[in-house]
C-alpha cells in the first residue's frame, strides 16, 4: 500500500496533524492562471477532448522553454495528467514483461510501483556516499558490486534507467557530467534513460539544475510542485523527434488511460507558464530556504547525520538518519 494512502487513513479525522508523507508546495497557481481558467470554464473548449498529446499552443510554448531553459533543441513534448502518468505511458511504451528496470535507491516509490504493476524485472542500484548514483563503482567490472549501474547493464533483459532529478527523496541535485556518463553508458548498452525533473526549479546553495538530451533519453517534467498545481495534474515528456514513431507508440497509452489530459488543467498551466513562469517559481522556492534552516536546526541536536547531509540541495525533501534506536520507521 502506498505510503501516502496509509498516511491519508491514519489521518482521517483529525484536523491538528501534519502530514510529512506528501510533498506539496503552500503556494497556489499565479492570479491570472486562475483568472484564465474561470473565464475558459464555461467555453465549450473546457468541455471537450483536445488532441490526445495536449494543447497545441501549450506544447509550443514548452517545446521553446525547453530550448531556452533546459538546452533540449531537438525535442517534442505529450502533455499528460501529471509527472506520474508520464512516466506510467513510458513504462506501458518501453517495456514488456520481464524486461529489466534500473532504479537508485532511495528512490520514488510510485517509480517502483509503476514498473512493478507491468511485470518489469526491478534491479536496485546503489548511490554513492555523496548520494550520487553509483555508475561504476570502485573497482573494477568483475570485483564490482552487483548495485553498480555498470553491472546491471550486463544484464540481457536490460531496458530502461530511471533517474530522478533533483532526486526524491534524497533531495540530491545529479550534477551534468553524471547524468552524461548515464546516457553514453545507456546508449552503448542500447538502453532508455529516463530522467524524472519535478523538481527541476527546486534548487538551493547556488547549485544548478541541467538536463541531458540524445535520441534514447526521455526527460519528464511536472507543473505541479512549480506552480502549486498538485490537484490539476499537467505533467509533460520530452522526447527525442530523431526517433522515429515514438510518438505514435506513446498516443497508444495516452488514448488509453486518460485520452488527453484535462483541458482546463492545461489552461491553467499554459497561463502560469506565460504569465509567471521560472522567475514567480524561484522566488517562492527561495522562500523555502528558512524552512530548510529550521528543519536542520532542530534535527542536529539529534546526533552526526541528523540533519542531512551538505549535498541535498534541490526538491523540498530532506534524507535524514533516525535517531539512534528507531531505525524500523514502522514501530
Amino acid at each position: 500500500e502506498p505510503c501516502i494512502v496509509q498516511m491519508q487513513r491514519m489521518l482521517a479525522g483529525t484536523s491538528d496533524t501534519i502530514s510529512l508523507a506528501q510533498g506539496i508546495v503552500h503556494w497556489q497557481p499565479p492570479e491570472g492562471a486562475l483568472v484564465a481558467a474561470s473565464q475558459a470554464l464555461r467555453t465549450p473548449l473546457a468541455s471537450a477532448y483536445c488532441a490526445d498529446d495536449g494543447l497545441p499552443e501549450l506544447r509550443t510554448a514548452l517545446e521553446k522553454k525547453l530550448v531556452k531553459e533546459n538546452g533540449l533543441n531537438s525535442s517534442g513534448v505529450m502533455i499528460t495528467a501529471g509527472a506520474n502518468q508520464a512516466f506510467m505511458n513510458l513504462v506501458l511504451t518501453l517495456l514488456e514483461e520481464g524486461s529489466g528496470a534500473v532504479l537508485f535507491a532511495p528512490y520514488y516509490f510510485n517509480h517502483l510501483m509503476a514498473l512493478q504493476m507491468t511485470g518489469a524485472d526491478v534491479v536496485i542500484n546503489s548511490l554513492t556516499p555523496e548520494l550520487q548514483p553509483d555508475l561504476v563503482g570502485p573497482c573494477g567490472l568483475e570485483e564490482a558490486p552487483e548495485e553498480i549501474l555498470e553491472k546491471a547493464l550486463k544484464r540481457p533483459n536490460m531496458r530502461m534507467v530511471v533517474i530522478c532529478n533533483p532526486c526524491n527523496p534524497t533531495g540530491v541535485i545529479v550534477p551534468t557530467e553524471t547524468l552524461e556518463k548515464a546516457a553514453e553508458m545507456c546508449k552503448e548498452a542500447g538502453v532508455w534513460l529516463i530522467v524524472d525533473n519535478t523538481y527541476e526549479y527546486f534548487t538551493y546553495d547556488g547549485v544548478e539544475h541541467t538536463c541531458v538530451e540524445a535520441p534514447h533519453v526521455i526527460n519528464i517534467f511536472s507543473f505541479s510542485k512549480a506552480y502549486g498545481m498538485m490537484g490539476w495534474r499537467v505533467g509533460y515528456l520530452a522526447y527525442s523527434k530523431e526517433r522515429e514513431g515514438l510518438l505514435d507508440q506513446l498516443l497508444k497509452a495516452q488514448d488509453t488511460i486518460p485520452i488527453c489530459p484535462p483541458v482546463l488543467s492545461q489552461i491553467v498551466a499554459l497561463k502560469a507558464h506565460q504569465l509567471a513562469g521560472r522567475t514567480w517559481v524561484k522566488e517562492r522556492v527561495k522562500a523555502l530556504e528558512h524552512n530548510r534552516q529550521v528543519v536542520r536546526s532542530a534535527l542536529e541536536p539529534l546526533g552526526e547525520g541528523a540533519a542531512g547531509a551538505q549535498c541535498q540541495n534541490g526538491a523540498i525533501y530532506m534524507w535524514v538518519k533516525l535517531p539512534e534506536g528507531c531505525e524500523d520507521d514502522k514501530k
